[in-house]
């Protein structure tokens, strides 16, 4: 089984101790978009600079982050993944979104027998992926 992992999760995890990512880790394989290292790595610093995080904090927060990311493949942002996101969705999803889910479409087109669940906390994702008939665990 193969968890498609999306920043709404780790964030949670990483800045609350949320343990939802336990179902993530459970399975055979993580992979998420490229997007995920660059989304937490803003989220991070600009918690840091609103004073949200003290240096201290910042340090610990980035160190979770790079340690979960060394389990996780990150799927480059191909021609194709990009020309998919440009398309037309059955449900509204922001940019950034559109970008993870094609990731895991296109990751769906080229391992077929491969069982996928994307791991996100993001209501609209979710809707939009469960139309498309992924296994959302989290909606």
């Amino acid at each position: 089984m193969v968890a498609y992992l999306d920043s709404s999760v780790l964030l949670q995890h990483i800045l609350k101790g949320d343990e939802g990512i336990r179902q993530v880790m459970i399975c055979d394989r993580i992979i998420s978009s490229e997007l995920l290292e660059i989304e937490c790595k803003r989220v991070l610093h600009r918690y840091r600079l609103q004073g949200y995080l003290d240096d201290v904090k910042f340090i610990a927060a980035m160190d979770r982050l790079d340690n979960i990311l060394e389990g996780v493949s990150l799927l480059l942002l191909s021609q194709r993944i990009k020309m998919r996101s440009a398309q037309s969705f059955p449900v509204i999803i922001k940019t950034l979104d559109a970008l993870h889910l094609s990731s895991a479409i296109i990751f769906n087109e080229e391992f077929p027998d491969e069982s996928l669940l994307l791991f996100t906390y993001d209501n609209q994702l979710n809707r939009c992926a469960r139309v498309l008939d992924f296994t959302t665990p989290f909606s």
